[in-house]
């Protein structure tokens, strides 16, 4: 089997010398058969091999069983890991979505947050042919296109399947042949989910009563599918080009004159790629959506706004279409500092550390820091963002102005504003992030000490 999985990677040159692979690691068959085949192609091919590992707290002792599993695995090989630990159950009720999108965007967005610690690099998936089977089955049923159809590739942006075309039956095959130990997820094996269902009971009934190798049938059908779904993806990227206007990372502006211009099949097509531009996929987009923006196009008028799904809404203005994207809730939080040790502040994912100074250590055009007058302050430090009523004397002002209003003034998107950090003692708002400190903690010449404050973006790991 290693051979097979040799193949892929050099064949469909999935990684190159030097590269940084990070390896989705679970501790469950697939991912441990994938990182034994990367330890050992890693000494002929010569790149940087991380494994990644979430532990969704939903399986009680398990889960923490598998994180210290993976964690001994990797210790063993010297593979530098990331753990992340986050309940999927509660993620989802934050980000409004099912428990099975909000555990792809946890992973997703850490292992983007592994990748950008080391330096960029590609992240290697354990997917295999059974999985891909599972995948077009379930499409089938929920009624797909081409795109659906193709299922996962090999190769998208940086994701490699190096074991797509691997059997489940090879990959346990291969690990027992080697006493390779592994952990088993038994919620796998329970007929409670959609997904376990089209594995335990439609694919053993299609394969004995209908095709006993549906599941590499399947397969192949899906290459075939990619292979069009490429061809069709080159031209419509060069009609979403004519018909794009702008395009931020939380918004996609299209000519809704030039839309009409296309024919309707390709309308729908464009369409989807905006969705896809915005969201960084199409999870959850289904052709419903679709029809359902055509129509918007059609017979919207300028000032209409629609939710098409709980990430993204639409609009229109004038001959403008416009795609946004709803941003997450940012929960209320509030914690106290401790001075001279760094804060994780996980639900902005920024670091705040906190140290006094003596006032001959001052330096002004120190531009990565705020500095206060440490003597004013009253009670506990404590860093948490925005309150209904706050406010503040910015420094350089005599009255008092409220937040929302400096908000307004610095033209925050709303959606921003939770995100900014505010930091106060027991009786006033002494500095918010991207503004000013308070005017009467601002350093004079009767100042002893200092309060330094520096933030940066928060590293997982």
């Amino acid at each position: 089997m290693h051979d097979l999985v040799k193949s892929n990677i050099l064949n469909k040159n999935l990684i190159s010398h030097g590269d940084n692979v990070l390896l989705a690691l679970s501790g469950g068959p697939d991912s441990v058969f994938l990182f034994y085949n990367l330890i050992k192609l890693k000494e002929n091919l010569s790149f940087n091999l991380y494994a990644s590992h979430i532990n969704h707290m939903y399986r009680g002792d398990d889960a923490f069983n598998d994180e210290k599993f993976v964690k001994h695995l990797c210790s063993k090989y010297n593979i530098k890991l990331f753990v992340k630990r986050k309940h999927a159950a509660e993620y989802a009720k934050e980000l409004r979505v099912t428990e099975e999108e909000a555990g792809r965007i946890l992973r997703y967005n850490f292992f983007k947050e592994n990748l950008d610690e080391v330096g960029g690099g590609i992240l290697a998936v354990a997917h295999n042919l059974n999985d891909q089977a599972e995948t077009v089955l379930q499409r089938i049923i929920r009624g797909t296109g081409i795109d659906g159809l193709s299922a996962m590739s090999v190769k998208r942006d940086n994701i490699i399947r190096p074991m797509l075309n691997v059997s489940k039956f090879e990959i346990l095959e291969y690990l027992h042949s080697n006493n390779y130990e592994y952990c088993v997820d038994i919620t796998n094996s329970q007929s409670i989910y959609g997904r376990n269902k089209i594995r335990l009971d439609l694919i053993p009934y299609l394969e004995n009563n209908f095709n006993p190798n549906i599941q590499n049938t399947l397969y192949r059908m899906s290459e075939a599918m990619d292979r069009d779904k490429k061809i069709i993806e080159k031209y419509i990227k060069k009609i979403f080009c004519e018909v794009l206007i702008s395009n931020g990372d939380n918004k996609v502006i299209l000519s809704i004159e030039k839309l009409k211009k296309t024919e309707p099949e390709e309308m729908g097509r464009i369409l989807r790629y905006a969705l896809e531009v915005l969201k960084g996929n199409t999870v959850n987009i289904e052709m419903k959506h679709i029809n359902y923006v055509i129509d918007f196009v059609n017979n919207g008028k300028t000032g209409k706004k629609i939710n098409l799904t709980e990430a993204v809404n639409i609009e229109i203005s004038y001959d403008k279409l416009i795609f946004n994207k709803n941003l997450e809730n940012i929960p209320k939080f509030k914690y106290n500092i401790v001075l001279h040790e760094p804060l994780e502040i996980s639900e902005v994912g920024k670091v705040i550390h906190c140290k006094v100074l003596d006032v001959s250590e001052f330096n002004p055009g120190n531009k990565d820091t705020i500095s206060i007058d440490y003597d004013l302050i009253e009670g506990r430090l404590i860093v948490r963002n925005r309150l209904t009523g706050d406010s503040m004397i910015p420094c350089g002002m005599t009255g008092i102005k409220k937040i929302k209003d400096i908000f307004i003034d610095m033209k925050v998107p709303k959606e921003e504003r939770d995100k900014k950090l505010i930091i106060a003692d027991d009786n006033n708002i002494l500095w918010l992030e991207d503004f000013r400190i308070h005017n009467s903690f601002k350093i004079t010449s009767s100042t002893r000490k200092i309060l330094n404050i520096t933030i940066r973006e928060q590293l997982n790991g």
